[in-house]
């Protein structure tokens, strides 16, 4: 009794497991199903082809068959006109066996007749089925890429903000790590400046001790100015 609920449980859980698998690849078999209905469709349009050329040729041989009833006939009477029975009666026989082959394939005609009535129809029907379930099949593969393409957009946004506190933690980093820069490259001009005296000259400069340093543009611009208006020009201290 256990072994066969478990078998059962088995069973379930395999159905199940393959019926998951079917769902989940249902647009991709119907695709192929449409293929098969197409390709017997195409298969069932040149079993037509075949029949139609059929039943030309039946009605040919019918029609050929009716041409020598009526002319054979005509010319029973002429024999019997004329009193030659003999001839009459093998004329009569002609008329016989084409009579005979006549209704055969008059018989054959009607029944190919009936099978390409039924194919035209069955086909027409099976086209129009595909056709429709073709559009379906479109119209469903539409809403899945729209579905897959709202899911990611729904998990992009719920990743959103935690994607832009990590950013803005990043350039507060790189704000920092640019403004360390800067003051280490001013300390390093200014501990420059001092150690070629240029600092001192400054604040000498600044309190009218000394003149600005002569290689400035400030020097030379003001020795320019002073020797266009004709004062001596200055000597730096």
């Amino acid at each position: 009794m256990f072994v066969r609920k478990l078998f059962t449980l088995f069973r379930a859980y395999e159905t199940d497991a393959t019926q998951s698998i079917i769902d989940g690849h249902a647009l991709k078999i119907l695709e192929q199903e449409l293929r098969d209905a197409a390709a017997g469709v195409a298969q069932a349009t040149r079993d037509l082809t075949g029949l139609m050329a059929r039943e030309m040729a039946d009605r040919r041989s019918h029609d050929a068959a009716g041409e020598r009833v009526a002319e054979y006939e005509a010319y029973a009477l002429k024999a019997l006109d004329n009193g030659d029975d003999g001839l009459a009666r093998q004329c009569a026989e002609v008329v016989a066996a084409a009579e005979a082959e006549r209704e055969r394939y008059g018989q054959n005609l009607e029944a190919t007749r009936r099978h390409i009535a039924g194919l035209r129809t069955g086909i027409a029907k099976a086209d129009a089925r595909i056709a429709e379930i073709r559009r379906e099949w479109l119209a469903a593969r539409s809403r899945m890429a729209l579905q897959r393409a709202t899911g990611a957009l729904a998990q992009s946004a719920a990743s959103l903000p935690g994607a832009l506190a990590d950013a803005e933690e990043t350039l507060a980093r790189i704000k920092e790590l640019q403004g360390d820069a800067a003051d280490r490259e001013a300390a390093a001009e200014l501990l420059a400046a001092e150690k070629d005296g240029t600092a001192l000259r400054d604040k000498l400069s600044q309190a009218g001790i000394a003149k600005p340093a002569p290689h400035t543009a400030d020097a030379v611009l003001a020795r320019l100015k002073a020797r266009a208006s004709g004062d001596p020009p200055s000597t730096p201290r």
